[in-house]
């Protein structure tokens, strides 16, 4: 992983104004509210929120050096569990990796083809509950919030270290 550019580490939180799909919006509102980004030099690691994988998710991880993304997933564990994954682990007919049926792995399996994909690309995945049309997210998954910020915080600590 050393080489990795100092500039250009991007947390990509995906989500949709959805019920617990929304844990990826709420991680990266709960990054800013924190501070944890501004302990880094200017350029060095910047947020996003991503509605969209299929079409958004691609100009997000062009020219990075690194990518975090948070997402919701659905694999039939308790709702907040909390997963890390290498992009190198998930295939594009994984399926129920994300909640957003063609997403997040077939993304990625594009930008690897492209030649896209950041060498250090890291998916936080969620457990989610109900998605429904209720506007806020679930306790269970909520809870999981503070566990993801301390994993994403040693891992920006590690991958601007390895610059250096």
């Amino acid at each position: 992983m050393s080489g990795i550019s100092i500039i250009g580490i991007r947390i990509i939180g995906i989500g949709s104004p959805f019920g617990d799909d929304r844990i990826g919006w709420e991680a990266i509102e709960a990054i800013d509210e924190s501070g944890m980004l501004d302990r880094f030099p200017a350029g060095v690691v910047a947020a996003y929120r991503c509605g969209q994988p299929a079409t958004d998710l691609l100009p997000l991880l062009s020219g990075a050096g690194a990518a975090l993304l948070i997402d919701g997933t659905r694999s039939g564990a308790p709702p907040g569990t909390l997963r890390k994954v290498d992009a190198g682990e998930l295939r594009a007919d994984a399926g129920n990796i994300s909640s957003h049926g063609l997403g997040v792995p077939e993304s990625l399996a594009l930008a690897r083809t492209l030649g896209m994909l950041p060498a250090t690309t890291v998916i936080y995945g969620i457990e989610t509950g109900s998605i429904g049309t209720q506007p806020e997210i679930s306790p269970e998954v909520r809870a999981a919030i503070p566990a993801l910020l301390r994993a994403i915080a040693a891992d920006l600590r590690r991958l601007v270290r390895e610059t250096v």
